[in-house]
Parts: C-alpha cells; sequence; structure tokens
C-alpha cells in the first residue's frame, strides 16, 4: 500500500468517525452532555479528513473549504467540551467563532482568487494553532484554580497537537506543498499520521477525564450516604433520651407504690419493671443497631437461670396475648438444667420478638412457646419454637422476612426490624432461624442452640410444669355493675376501646369519667377487670351498665 496523504486522510477519517461514535454511545449511556461535543469533535474531524482524502471527485469547495473548516471545527466542540466538563464559562467562544470565519475566507481567497496550496496550509495551521492555544490556555486556568485537581493527559496531548500544529507552520516553509496537496510528501503524510496518533490520545485523556468525574460523583455519594449515618445515630441518640425520661419516671413511681402494696398489686407493679426494663433494653439494641452499621450484634454469655427466664417471659406473654383474645400455652422440657452459660438479654430479646409478632397477628387463637432440653456432654442443645394459629405467611412469595425493614404486613404498623435483629442474634449465637408457614395456618418460628451448662450434672436437672393459660372471659353470668349514671355514649366508648385492648386508653378513660364519687364503685370493677387483662369481660361491663341505665330509666318513668 503506497502511504501517501491521501491513505493517510482515508485512515484518520476511520479512526475519527469509529471514536465519536464510540465516545456519543457512551454519552447515550451516561447522559453526560460534554460527551456529545466531544463525540461530535471526533466525527466533525473525521468527516473533514474523509472529504479531504476525495479530492478530485468531489468540487473544490467541499474538500478544501468544507474539509479544512469542518477539522478546525472539532478543536472548537473539544474546547467547548472541556468547559462544560470543567463547569465553566465558555468566554472564548466569540474568539473561535472570528478564528473560523476567517480561516473560511482566507481559503475562500487562496482557492478561488489565488490558487496557492501552501498558502491554505498556512490558514489552516494558523487557526487549528490558535484554537488549540486558546484550549490549553482554559485547561491550565482550570489547573490554576483547582489547586492542581486536573487529569495531566489532556493537558499533555493538547501540548502534543499545538506542537504538531506548529511545527506545520514551521516546516512548510522548507517543505512547500504542491499544488495538489494529495501529493505532498512525507512531511505532511507523517503529520497527517502523527494528528490521528494524537486524536486517539486524545479520546484516551477524555475518557480518563469521563471515569474520574464518575468515581467524584461516587465519592460524593458516599460521603452523603456517610453523612446521613451519622445523622442517623444523632436521631437515634436523642429519640433515646427522649424515651428514657418518661420509662425512668415510671419506674421510679412503680418502686415507690412497691412499699405499700399488697401481694397482688405487687405482682402486677413487678410485671411493669419488667416490661419497663424490657423497654430499656430494647432503646440501647436501637442505638447498637444504628452504631454497629448493621454489623452482627455482640453477645455477652453469663450465668442464667434459664427456667426462670422462661417464667417471666412466659408471664409477659400471658398479657400480650390476652388482648386479642390469644391463648398461650408453654410447653417446657420435661427435665432441663437450670443454670446456663448464656445472654440472658439477647434470648430475652428473641423470644419477646416472636411472641409479640405471633400475639400481633392472632386473634382468638392459640400461641405456643416450645422448649426442649437434651444433653450434649458438658452442654445442653435447646430447641425454641414459638408457633401461632394466625393469619400466617405466604413463604411462595419468596420475600426475604429475615431482611432490614422488611414488614409483612404493612397495616401492622411495625418497622421490620423485629425478625431481623431476632435473626441476627441468633445467628451471633450460633444457631438459624427457621420459619414455617402457610397463609391463613399460622406460623412457627424455630431455632437451636448448645448452650454450655453451668456445674450441673443430667441428674441435678428439673421439670419445669407445663403451662396453659387462656385469657380472662367474662362468666356466663357477668358480674352486675354497680349503679352509673353516665351516658350511654361514654359507655359505648368504653365497649369499643375494650374489643379492641387498648390498655391505656382505658386506663385514661377511667381517669376521666369514672373517677367521679357518684362512680367510684364502678370504676372499681373496671379496674379489677383491667388488673386482669379481662378485656372482653371490660366490654360485657360496659353494655351491661348501659342496659341497666336504661332499665332504671325506663323504671322511674310514670305511667299513666
Amino acid at each position: 500500500m503506497n502511504l501517501n496523504l491521501a491513505t493517510a486522510a482515508f485512515f484518520t477519517a476511520l479512526v475519527e468517525l469509529a471514536l465519536g461514535i464510540g465516545m456519543l454511545a457512551l454519552w447515550a449511556r451516561e447522559k453526560k452532555k460534554y460527551l456529545i461535543y466531544w463525540g461530535s469533535g471526533f466525527l466533525a474531524f473525521g468527516f473533514g479528513s474523509l472529504l479531504i482524502s476525495l479530492r478530485g471527485k468531489i468540487p473544490d469547495f467541499l474538500t478544501i473549504l468544507t474539509g479544512n473548516l469542518s477539522t478546525t471545527l472539532s478543536s472548537v466542540l473539544f474546547y467547548i467540551g472541556i468547559c462544560l466538563f470543567f463547569n465553566r464559562r465558555r468566554s472564548m467562544l466569540p474568539w473561535l467563532a472570528l478564528i473560523l470565519a476567517l480561516e473560511a475566507a482566507f481559503l475562500a481567497y487562496y482557492t478561488y482568487i489565488t490558487y496557492d496550496t501552501s498558502a491554505r496550509v498556512y490558514v489552516y495551521s494558523v487557526a487549528q494553532t490558535l484554537a488549540t492555544a486558546i484550549t490549553l490556555r482554559t485547561l491550565f486556568a482550570v489547573k490554576r484554580e483547582q489547586g492542581g485537581s486536573i487529569n495531566p493527559e489532556v493537558v499533555i496531548v493538547t501540548s502534543l497537537f499545538l506542537a504538531t500544529h506548529t511545527a506545520r507552520i514551521l516546516g512548510t516553509s522548507y517543505f512547500p506543498a504542491p499544488q495538489d496537496f494529495l501529493t505532498s510528501g512525507n512531511f505532511q503524510t507523517l503529520l497527517s499520521f502523527g494528528v490521528m496518533l494524537i486524536h486517539i490520545n486524545y479520546a484516551l485523556a477524555f475518557g480518563n477525564m469521563h471515569a474520574s468525574a464518575l468515581q467524584a460523583d461516587l465519592n460524593a455519594a458516599l460521603s452523603d450516604v456517610k453523612t446521613k449515618d451519622r445523622q442517623k445515630v444523632e436521631v437515634l441518640g436523642y429519640i433515646s433520651h427522649d424515651l428514657r425520661a418518661p420509662l425512668a419516671t415510671i419506674s421510679g413511681y412503680s418502686a415507690l407504690l412497691l412499699g405499700e402494696a399488697n401481694d397482688d398489686q405487687r405482682k402486677q407493679l413487678h410485671a411493669i419493671q419488667r416490661g419497663v426494663k424490657y423497654q430499656l433494653n430494647l432503646i440501647d439494641e436501637l442505638l447498637e443497631y444504628a452504631q454497629a452499621e448493621l454489623q452482627p450484634l455482640a453477645v455477652q454469655p453469663g450465668t442464667t437461670d434459664l427456667p426462670l427466664l422462661l417464667d417471666e417471659i412466659s408471664e409477659y406473654a400471658v398479657a400480650l396475648c390476652s388482648q386479642r383474645n390469644n391463648r398461650f400455652r408453654y410447653r417446657a422440657p420435661e427435665r432441663m438444667p437450670r443454670q446456663m452459660n448464656l445472654d440472658r438479654k439477647r434470648l430475652q430479646q428473641v423470644l419477646l420478638n416472636l411472641l409479640t409478632n405471633a400475639a400481633k397477628f392472632t386473634q382468638d387463637g392459640v400461641v405456643a412457646l416450645t422448649v426442649t432440653a437434651k444433653p450434649a456432654g458438658g452442654a445442653c442443645t435447646l430447641h425454641f419454637s414459638v408457633s401461632d394459629t394466625g393469619i400466617g405467611i405466604d413463604l411462595k412469595r419468596k420475600t426475604d422476612i429475615f431482611s432490614a425493614f422488611q414488614n409483612i404486613q404493612a397495616t401492622s404498623g411495625g418497622t421490620g426490624l423485629g425478625l431481623f435483629i431476632a435473626q441476627r442474634i441468633v445467628s451471633a449465637m450460633g444457631g438459624s432461624l427457621s420459619v414455617d408457614s402457610a397463609s391463613g395456618q399460622g406460623t412457627t418460628f424455630s431455632f437451636v442452640l448448645v448452650v454450655p451448662i453451668v456445674d450441673a450434672p443430667e441428674s441435678d436437672w428439673s421439670g419445669p410444669a407445663q403451662r396453659e393459660i387462656e385469657p380472662a372471659r367474662p362468666s356466663t353470668e357477668p358480674t352486675t355493675p354497680a349503679v352509673t349514671t353516665l351516658d350511654d355514649e361514654v359507655l359505648d366508648e368504653l365497649a369499643t376501646l375494650a374489643l379492641h385492648g387498648r390498655l391505656t386508653d382505658i386506663e385514661r378513660w377511667i381517669e376521666h369519667h369514672a373517677n367521679h364519687g357518684d362512680h367510684a364503685p364502678f370504676a372499681a370493677q373496671l379496674r379489677e377487670l383491667l388488673d386482669r387483662f379481662d378485656f372482653p369481660g371490660l366490654q360485657a361491663l360496659a353494655l351491661l351498665a348501659r342496659r341497666h341505665s336504661k332499665t332504671s330509666m325506663d323504671a322511674c318513668v310514670p305511667s299513666r
């Protein structure tokens, strides 16, 4: 193949068109505006080179004027793209437009008035040199303003491009161009191949600039995420502080009341204190969860009275189940070691999370905690399961119910963290939480732990009693309500609150409506039922009081 100027122009056209198409394809994916101008610049240079290579086959207007102006336009487009990349005003664009206009005028003069090929070479090279110098000046200004944070490749490539056109200006006087420019000798041919190589490096430099911009965007996004994480921890800190204050007040007052309480009241006050302690532990857990950024939760084993812990959890479960009229069953193993080395707080948290979910999604059903124990050398293999007869979970939907913020029932009002935290804790304790469920057929969560025994041979294992506790129900012959003159609307409100198990609202109702001396006997009946979490009994008492009030009023109406 004869490597003359025509061949160089043709190869340059192919390479430039390929670079332009690649850059525009990148723009179609990334949608960065500067990629359009860089891609258009390569296409403009390729189009101009193609027209120059067709000299003699197409009119001089296309091959000389359009071809040369198109290749100079590429430098203008590169300048615009660089300004967009660095978010700079395109202040030199009017000067570049003037350069293009003067180049067009001089090319036309030396083509149609005085035909001088060498003069056209000078005109074209000077125009490219000025346009490239403006681009280089912009790059140095950016480097100065940004303290050196600029890709050095694009500065080097632009400098080489400027040097190439300067060399063409200086060398043309020693190697004059013939009338037919395509028959120029090796000097012009080598310069054309050099320009092609420089443009390939331009494409690489632009690609590196784009990659650095993407990396900067990624770093900014990561920094934003870290900032939001810090804000999350701060917000949780504020929340925990605000939640601790009322809980501490409740705990303090319950401690004061213990001094004057009878046995039944002490039982209820101890239940309140256990609930407060558990809530405070949950607040601490929430803070640990945020600060650890979803890392596995720490486990701190210690000597634990397991039967006592399970009894306390069962008492808490009774209150949970009574709110939706559920029976609670606790199936303990026939024999179980009393002292075991495990994290009491973590195990309590897992079981209460599971029991809370079971009670929340079950109505008029059964919630069961089943524990089995088998000896395993110096340890004990414990199998825990929490089952219910509630709405169940449709596992066919392939939903990861153990992921963070995955709320199984959108109407439950929960955060979706319970099962996630429970799974993390069980994993940290060496087990794995599993689920067996079907929609409408209840759910069973289970896990197995191998726990060291604290100095107790198998012969000393105790045998906890089985337990089944049904929700408190009104007797078939409900208690006759004490005389009250409360309005029907007020009693209807009480019946509705009892129907939905809204304990706190019922307490407020009593304080607001039934604390007057005339209603003291009725209030005492309400408090007695409320202490037993007998919400059906409360509802029945409210309805009976309404009926008795109506009957009493009818009896007072004189006959005519």
